[in-house]
């Protein structure tokens, strides 16, 4: 019955408190903790957890250089006072199957001493867990600090915490704690195993002993070893009521370990040059080049060409050789007074390499791009640079938060304020800029760029080799030049691409301590400012003089950059012209040479004024115009094809008024008032692409340049080709010599473009339009008609244009007829053909101001920053990295640095260099790829100096640190290596054995309790490790 009573307010808020009484031990806690931290791992129902198999690979995948600390995990258990370290440890060594028995673990070479924990070769074992106790409190390490012992009770207790939490997780990885003094590295360790998950009875447990003798022992050979096996052996039947042996049972497995330490050496980088004498190649099936005298004289003659890459001491550390005994049982033996195991005797060997880390292999390429950048975005001149970082302006999620920032636009307007170079060069060789910084750097420096700039001698930079189709398809540098963004590159050893390189070149060679280099990187501006200045002079005095400027090809998808023009051969003739595929300071450079290359071609002897490039063209008889709608965005068609070449082409001909009505109408002032004002200036007679206006073909000009005498024949080339005959007299038709056409650069091309868009759509602009781009066609009309003074428009356009020269099949080319475009009455060819005067090439208006032009590319490139310069040059720059470690021989020798520089390609090919130059991206990505090509080089070249010619080892040795040596002549090379001065391999630094027993016969057939000694004998101590398995039924 409850209550009426109301209850009081104290007595309603009253708290209660629930005590548990139950007691606790510090011992249960620690269990506790071993199991949650074993489940956070994931180890638990005999899974490996965040070290399983699956994301071993992937983390083999994301991580480039993986360490031992991205394979280590710990965790910190606090139990009362005491803090106790709880380590997961796993070495991801790939381990070849061979059937061996359980626990056997004769793989155990395959585990390396230098950054994992030793306890993975003691024990074969890739996964494994230490608890130790951690003296972390400042008591702890002032009272047990000169206590370096643990004691062997205490051992025990973490290993039975352990042993608890593994039976309720299902935990299968080894476990091990230190064990009395700490420098010997004693551990106790404990192993659950089950091989049936679902029947508990067949759960085994592994112990784990650990012994140290110091020498001299009796124990420090096979045969005393192995009497102590069978002890215990013995020892371990007896336990189980079994008194016969069975000696057969016992297995042996030996590895003798011969470790070569790495010598200095200053020269490790020079490439090891072959032997006097020819000698047998190792067959190599990958296809790369074994041509080791070709390729070893090769760095010696580029050597002066090269940049500096690579690490500046030898990577490779050391060497280590294992000899392998896989198991037996009789034929090798190991007593105190003889032995038959040495490294001749043994049935494989095992090579081991050690490099230093990454993290100490200095990158010498890397850093001078990154110091080359870094002047660059910091130099004071730049008045763009915005020093503090603005997130607002960061487009790259994966670079640093550091990020720097030039807002720099290479085609921003030139302000007045540009000088020739940006900057004013004194007799000091000092540069001083806006903010007052004076640059100091040595004549010797700037004339050694200019000579090899401007020298016509100078050595090709490098034998590029890596193009070739049996190297795996790698792109070679001229064609990765093409691969990139249209007008964003230079060619492959043009003129600026040099004059970055020797710029780099000259500072990195006259440095050649580390730090002093980087001082001088670090002010590289400063020098390129000066450099730019005394270049522009050369550039001008080349064309005031008539020298064609070195390094710049005046023809057309010229790739070589040949400059021979004096070819006899009209199919090999290249044509005059600027290539738009490249950058607009190499088309203004090219503008200039062009320019040089016409005005000789004038003035030469054999050439009179006005002729034209005929001498490129003699078997071609059909001449191309560029009348077609495409013309405003390209440069002029600079060759005449053949007539059976013109037949079978393609391409569209010579409608100029085709599609004009397309053009956008954006201009204001009719055309037609500016054709009612001839005093005044045509609005684009200022325009930076000087446009020619012929408001009026029969104009007094012409017609006192005409040939009077209507018979009279003048600038005829050469008959044609395919003897053809004029249709009126039948005399044989007549080639004329012809006017060049002009060259354009692609910013030229836009301006011409717009200018045309300017000038409306009416009907008078329209012919307008159509005059201005009939030039080229009006001139070959006259020079036609001086050359065949009977000539009729149908003769024109049989050779000019085949293609609208219809003849009826079965039909002589004189039965055909005009085209149906070229019937109409008002078709532009009829037109001027009726307007046209008989006037020779020689006596023609030029159509091309060769003086004009080349002045305003001069103006062009001297009106050019340093700075604008530079960033125009960002993507020449990585090229120039690349073609550095690409042309090393042994690139041609070495799949793995082959494979390395294909991501390097693919990475400099899809970089966003715009974004670099406005200060949107970092140059990081570069930089951390070429520094990985530096150094997997640089690891192939040390390799390869110490095993000559041996390139598959060397590859398996790259991409693994161990392998198995062949045999043959891997052996051969192997054994050169170890041998002494008496020509034998010294003594072994380390033996190690592994005795096993399988002891199948203790319990029952299916179920084994395998027994395993492994000993290491050294000079100063013979390590015992000892693993014993019981039954779980019988502990």
């Amino acid at each position: 019955m409850s209550t009426k009573r109301r209850q009081s307010s104290y007595s309603a808020e009253e708290p209660f408190e629930f005590v548990d009484y139950t007691s606790v031990s510090n011992f249960e806690r620690l269990v506790t903790h071993i199991e949650e931290t074993l489940y956070s791992w994931g180890i638990k129902d005999g899974s490996f957890g965040i070290f399983s198999d699956e994301q071993i690979s992937a983390a083999k995948a994301a991580l480039s250089n993986p360490t031992a600390e991205e394979y280590t995990r710990k965790e910190v258990l606090s139990v009362d006072d005491d803090t106790f370290s709880f380590t997961y440890h796993c070495q991801p060594t790939v381990i070849e199957s061979n059937n061996a028995p359980p626990l056997a673990a004769d793989h155990f070479y395959q585990f390396q001493y230098n950054q994992y924990h030793p306890l993975h070769r003691w024990t074969g074992q890739s996964r494994l867990l230490i608890l130790k106790l951690a003296n972390d409190s400042i008591k702890k390490k002032i009272l047990l600090g000169t206590r370096s012992s643990i004691e062997n009770h205490q051992a025990k207790q973490l290993i039975s915490a352990c042993a608890i939490a593994f039976q309720n997780t299902g935990c299968s990885v080894p476990v091990f704690t230190p064990v009395g003094q700490e420098r010997h590295k004693m551990f106790l360790g404990y192993m659950l195993t089950t091989s049936n998950m679902d029947h508990p009875l067949n759960e085994t447990e592994t112990r784990f002993n650990m012994t140290i003798i110091s020498p001299p022992s009796t124990l420090s050979c096979l045969d005393e070893l192995k009497y102590l096996f069978m002890q215990k052996q013995n020892a371990l039947r007896e336990t189980y009521g079994k008194v016969d042996y069975d000696d057969k049972d016992v297995w042996t497995t030996a590895v003798y370990t011969y470790d070569l330490k790495n010598w200095f050496e200053n020269n490790w980088k020079q490439w090891p040059e072959a032997p006097d004498t020819a000698s047998e190649r190792p067959s190599i099936s990958r296809g790369f080049s074994d041509d080791f005298g070709q390729t070893s004289q090769k760095l010696l003659d580029d050597t002066e060409n090269m940049l500096p890459f690579g690490s500046y001491n030898d990577p490779l550390r050391s060497l280590t050789l294992s000899a392998l005994f896989p198991f037996w049982q009789d034929g090798l033996y190991d007593d105190a007074q003889s032995t038959n195991m040495d490294a001749l005797t043994a049935k494989q060997w095992v090579l081991s390499r050690e490099f230093a880390p990454a993290n100490q292999q200095r990158a010498d390429l890397s850093n001078i791009i990154e110091q080359i950048i870094g002047s660059w975005i910091k130099d004071p001149c730049n008045s763009e640079y915005l020093a503090p970082y603005d997130e607002d302006n960061d487009e790259s999620a994966n670079d640093r938060a550091m990020l720097l920032r030039n807002l720099f636009l290479a085609n921003n307007p030139r302000s007045t304020s540009s000088s020739a170079s940006g900057s004013m060069a004194d007799s000091t060789g000092g540069s001083r800029s806006g903010d007052e910084q004076v640059t100091v750097v040595k004549s010797d420096q700037i004339e050694e760029v200019l000579n090899n700039l401007f020298s016509r001698n100078k050595m090709p930079l490098y034998n590029n080799k890596a193009g070739k189709e049996d190297q795996k398809e790698m792109l070679d540098t001229k064609k990765l030049v093409l691969k990139f963004k249209a007008s964003s590159s230079v060619p492959y050893g043009s003129f600026f691409w040099n004059l970055l390189l020797f710029a780099i070149k000259a500072l990195a060679n006259g440095n050649t301590n580390p730090n002093s280099r980087r001082q001088h990187f670090a002010d590289f501006m400063g020098f390129f400012r000066i450099v730019w200045t005394e270049v522009l002079r050369k550039i001008r005095w080349h064309w005031e003089n008539l020298e064609p400027i070195p390094g710049v090809s005046p023809y057309l998808y010229d790739d070589d950059n040949d400059e021979d023009h004096n070819c006899t051969d009209p199919k090999k003739k290249k044509i005059l012209g600027i290539d738009l595929r490249f950058n607009i300071l190499h088309q203004k450079l090219s503008m200039v040479n062009c320019c040089i290359y016409r005005q000789r071609q004038s003035n030469s002897p054999q050439s009179g004024k006005g002729t034209s490039s005929k001498e490129q063209t003699i078997q071609d008889n059909t001449r191309r115009s560029n009348l077609n709608n495409e013309g405003p965005g390209q440069s002029k068609k600079q060759t005449r094809s053949s007539v059976i070449d013109d037949s079978d082409s393609t391409e569209e001909f010579f409608d100029t008024v085709e599609d004009v009505e397309g053009s956008i109408n954006i201009v204001q002032r009719p055309v037609d008032e500016e054709l009612e004002e001839p005093g005044s200036a045509h609005p684009l007679s200022e325009s930076y692409v000087r446009l020619p206006f012929v408001a009026m073909f029969n104009n007094e000009e012409a017609e006192a340049a005409a040939i009077k005498d209507p018979n009279r024949a003048e600038g005829q080339l050469c008959e044609h080709t395919e003897g053809l005959k004029l249709l009126k007299t039948g005399e044989p038709l007549q080639v004329p010599v012809t006017q060049d056409p002009g060259f354009m650069t692609e910013d030229m091309v836009k301006e011409q473009a717009e200018a045309f868009e300017n000038m409306g759509s009416s009907d008078r602009a329209t012919l307008k339009r159509a005059q201005l781009q009939s030039r080229q066609l009006y001139s070959d009309m006259q020079a036609f008609k001086a050359a065949n003074p009977h000539a009729c428009l149908e003769d024109f356009v049989r050779w000019h244009s085949p293609r609208d020269w219809i003849v009826p099949e079965g039909s002589k080319n004189e039965e055909g007829h005009l085209s149906k475009r070229m019937s109409e009455p008002n078709n532009i060819w009829q037109e001027l053909w009726n307007c046209s005067h008989r006037i020779p090439c020689s006596r023609q208006s030029p159509l091309f101001n060769i003086y004009t032009e080349a002045e305003k590319a001069l103006f062009f490139l001297e009106t050019t920053s340093v700075h604008e310069l530079f960033s125009t040059m960002l993507p020449t720059l990585g090229l120039i990295a690349y073609d550095t470690l690409v042309n090393h021989p042994v690139v041609e020798h070495s799949r793995p640095v082959t494979d390395e520089l294909q991501e390097l390609r693919d990475v400099l090919i899809h970089f966003p260099w715009d974004d670099l130059r406005f200060g949107k991206k970092t140059i990081e990505s570069i930089t951390f790829q070429i520094r990985e090509v530096e150094s997997m080089m640089c690891n192939a070249i040390s390799l390869l100096r110490k095993l000559p010619r041996q390139y598959d080892l060397v590859d398996r040795l790259l991409l693994s640190e161990q392998t198995i040596v062949q045999e043959g002549q891997e052996r051969s090379a192997v054994f050169q290596l170890f041998k002494n001065d008496d020509g034998i391999i010294s003594k072994p630094s380390s033996r190690e054995y592994v005795l096993y027993s399988s002891c199948n016969d203790l319990v029952s057939p299916e179920k084994c309790l395998p027994m395993r000694q492994y000993a290491l004998v050294k000079d100063n101590e013979v390590r015992i490790v000892d693993l014993h398995t019981v039954d779980t039924i019988y502990s």
